[in-house]
């Protein structure tokens, strides 16, 4: 099965799969895993640590991170990068999270990267244009 590792600045990976959770109202199973990177983390080391979490990835990773060019962004670039069945999505959001938990059982991993990209850019709508201004 593939394996959802979500890696952000500080705390909003931890977070964001806690919100996840409550909405889709059961806690995520432990195909998950979160990473907190910090203003110290060094690129090579928190690489290494992910590289660990991926070697146990039979099926596939997605890795969703929250920034690109960002150090989060960097490390999972580096763990990954001989890893053709791990795909790095950058600009997490709650949407794309939620695609990820409801379809990571149904599609391979290059099916759901492409999912949980389109998902995401769906999700960003500017809700005065849509809804206030254009009625």
């Amino acid at each position: 099965m593939l394996k959802i590792i979500l890696v952000t600045h500080g705390n909003l990976a931890k977070e964001m799969l806690d919100t996840a959770s409550q909405i889709i109202g059961k806690p995520a199973d432990d195909g998950f895993a979160t990473f907190a990177v910090t203003t110290t983390a060094s690129v090579k080391q928190e690489a290494e640590k992910l590289q660990k979490e991926l070697a146990t990835c039979q099926d596939g990773a997605i890795i969703l991170t929250d920034i690109f060019g960002g150090s989060a962004t960097n490390i999972s670039l580096t763990a990954s990068k001989d890893l053709p069945n791990c795909h790095v999505i950058t600009g997490l959001n709650l949407s794309m999270l939620l695609t990820a938990m409801n379809s990571r059982k149904k599609l391979s991993a290059k099916e759901l990267a492409e999912k949980i990209e389109a998902d995401g850019k769906r999700a960003v709508i500017n809700a005065t244009e849509l809804l206030i201004k254009g009625l």
